[in-house]
């Protein structure tokens, strides 16, 4: 997303991702550069869990930063629309590595926004979002009689992390979540 030097709101939006009920804490990890006008223009990530219709920060969400987390606050003056939020702003130096653990509980499906906000000030390169990875950690095991099974999908029960699209792959396959 370029940084204009004009006031300006832009957005990156996820599908909805599905997940798994109950199934443990979710982690988003990307890298992310970025090169704004320092403390004026600013970028955040924000989720929503009813389709879209609303988004909130990560952290009003219950989200915590565990690598790369907002570095500012956005000042109010100038028109800018995250004025007076934490974000991302100034320059990275180059892509940084940020994860933000989402709590768990039943989040069927969600959708990510990473968002820009820049003020009617001085404009920047911008800010460049990469490699996207969500993952879930959950113990699974074979529907009907009580095989367990892990990545081999045999071996004894265990905890593993699985990247949204192989965990698709298990649920095809007839893998359901251990339930405790």
């Amino acid at each position: 997303m370029d940084d204009p030097a004009t006031i300006s709101d832009k957005q990156l939006l996820s599908p909805n991702i599905g997940l798994i009920c109950d199934a443990g804490a979710v982690q988003v990890s990307f890298r992310n550069n970025f090169n704004l006008q320092d403390g004026f223009d600013g970028g955040v990530l924000e989720v929503s869990y009813d389709d879209g219709l609303t988004f909130q920060d990560v952290l009003a969400a219950g989200g915590t930063f565990v690598l790369g987390g907002y570095n500012g606050t956005i000042n109010s003056c100038c028109g800018n629309p995250l004025a007076d939020r934490q974000a991302w702003t100034g320059n990275s130096g180059g892509f940084i590595d940020t994860t933000v653990s989402l709590p768990g509980g039943c989040l069927l499906q969600f959708m990510l926004r990473w968002r820009m906000g820049s003020d009617s000030g001085v404009s920047g390169e911008g800010w460049r979002i990469d490699n996207v990875d969500i993952t879930q950690a959950l113990t699974l095991y074979r529907a009907g009689p009580r095989r367990r099974a892990s990545v081999r999908r045999r071996c004894d029960e265990r905890r593993f992390v699985m990247t949204y699209s192989f965990l698709r792959k298990f649920l095809a396959a007839g893998f359901v979540p251990n339930r405790g």
